[in-house]
């Protein structure tokens, strides 16, 4: 069974080491935004079973976009996990009740990260 996981950062550095260490997931299929605006438009057309949302976007924030898809905005609700460099507990327990899955640290090893996504995700 193909996992699709869309990639939410503004970083390109961070989008590559992430597509580069995640390709060698067998059924995983991956798709990347740059910012909250195109996160939209993906996910208007396309159904991703996971995404990894970073805090800070250059048109908002994460958090946004998380609360857009637990109101139902979009036709599905796929696991998320929030991925920061902000140290703030309060938020991150903010974004586990708003219904995050996990909150993972930047900077971050990206065979770690790997590891995360695959205990939180199942893939």
């Amino acid at each position: 069974m193909i996992f699709s996981l869309l990639i939410v950062d503004d970083d390109e550095d961070i989008r590559l080491i992430l597509k580069s260490v995640l390709s060698t997931v067998e059924s995983l299929q991956l798709s990347e935004a740059t910012d909250l605006r195109e996160a939209r438009r993906v996910l208007s057309k396309e159904k991703f079973d996971g995404i990894v949302l970073d805090h800070r976007l250059p048109d908002g924030n994460g958090e946004e976009l998380l609360q857009e898809i637990n109101r139902g905005d979009f036709s599905q609700q796929p696991a998320l996990v929030m991925h920061t460099a902000r140290d703030d507990e309060l938020l991150h327990k903010t974004w586990l009740a708003m219904g995050a899955l996990a909150i993972l640290k930047k900077p971050f090893s990206p065979l770690e990260f790997v590891d995360q996504l695959r205990a939180q995700f199942g893939f």
